[in-house]
């Protein structure tokens, strides 16, 4: 493919625990909530609330007993999202069995020779990779493409488990066409993919939230989307600015803990495994390995009780994650996920 570039991780091979087999209902108290829309906040409540005084704050339309309705939150999908929401995104039929969340691949399809950052977590425990690329292979159905890539992929890999590298949109759409029940689809995930390198018409279906330019100085660092197969996973880590996280499609679970209590959790791990790692960035080692395992533990496993705060931000949510706080985030469900965040003061 044009432009393609390949960085494996450079880390051994694992045998993983699953992070989805970790406990995702301890008992954590929930992130402080304004119910309206992130778009319309009053940004002196938000001000007060939260980013003065640096506390993470859930930004949602729904209220609590709203907030377990399936349709009530199809509907806030519906009429409060950002632009790439409605035209990234296709919202299926409220008796849709297999999927809510799709691609609007007739959308996306113009930008599919965009190049973007990719990561890939292949399972070390079965040959699903495998089996997916043979079908693919015969499948007729576009993603000829994709097969050979990951074929490519695959023999190069040396049993590693996760990937890094930059492709074209075009792998993503065809890794997202459905498959048999008994095919797995590979778990590509477009992460960290900066706003200001897309195409000027998908930069426009991502305007600045209000909050972002007009709650601090205006300072915007870095703007970026994410958008997965799931399951996707975002390690424990800090960031060094505030950051306004929105969820455009499907839902994302989030652990945050204060810069004490993350610090702590983050060092017992590091003394565990016996390494030194960096928490301001996704490296290699937090994604696969012993300190991935470790960190799952630590931050979703039964040993956490009441030492942080838990979000569920549906569609059309915002969370706010201040500088210094501690984070891990999932996608929750079998749908496609799409997210989009800034990083500001």
């Amino acid at each position: 493919m044009p432009g393609l570039t390949i960085s494996i991780a450079r880390t051994s091979r694992t045998i993983l625990r699953p992070y989805s087999s970790y406990n995702e209902y301890a008992t954590l108290s929930s992130v402080d909530r304004i119910v309206g829309t992130f778009a319309a906040v009053d940004l002196t409540e938000f001000r007060k609330r939260a980013f003065l005084p640096e506390k993470p704050l859930h930004i949602t339309t729904k209220t609590r007993a709203a907030e377990k309705a399936e349709k009530a939150e199809k509907a806030i999908w519906l009429d409060q999202s950002l632009p790439a929401a409605r035209k990234w995104f296709s919202h299926e039929p409220e008796n849709a069995k297999d999927r809510v969340f799709a691609l609007s691949e007739p959308y996306l399809s113009r930008f599919q020779d965009t190049i973007l950052p990719y990561e890939l977590i292949i399972d070390p425990n079965g040959d699903a990779l495998q089996r997916y690329i043979n079908w693919a292979e015969t499948a007729n159905k576009g993603r000829q493409e994709l097969a050979t890539f990951l074929a490519q992929l695959l023999s190069e890999s040396n049993s590693r488990t996760f990937h890094r590298f930059h492709a074209p949109l075009t792998l993503f759409l065809q890794a997202c066409k459905a498959t048999p029940s008994h095919i797995k689809q590979p778990r590509l995930y477009i992460a960290q993919a900066q706003i200001a390198d897309l195409p000027k018409e998908l930069q426009d279906d991502l305007p600045t939230p209000q909050i972002v330019t007009e709650a601090g100085k205006g300072d915007i660092y870095d703007a970026n989307i994410w958008m997965g197969i799931p399951p996707t996973y975002t390690p424990l880590h800090k960031d060094p600015n505030p950051n306004l996280f929105v969820q455009l499609a499907s839902s994302k679970r989030v652990r945050l803990f204060e810069p004490a209590a993350g610090s702590a959790i983050f060092r017992g791990v590091q003394q565990r495994i016996g390494q030194h790692g960096s928490a301001s960035f996704r490296g290699d080692e937090m994604m696969e390995g012993p300190e991935r395992d470790a960190l799952g533990e630590a931050v979703w496993g039964d040993e956490v009780r009441g030492e942080g705060y838990e979000a569920m931000v549906s569609c059309g949510d915002a969370l706010f994650i201040p500088k210094g706080w501690w984070h891990s985030i999932k996608s929750v469900g079998s749908d496609i996920s799409g997210s989009v965040n800034w990083w500001f003061r």
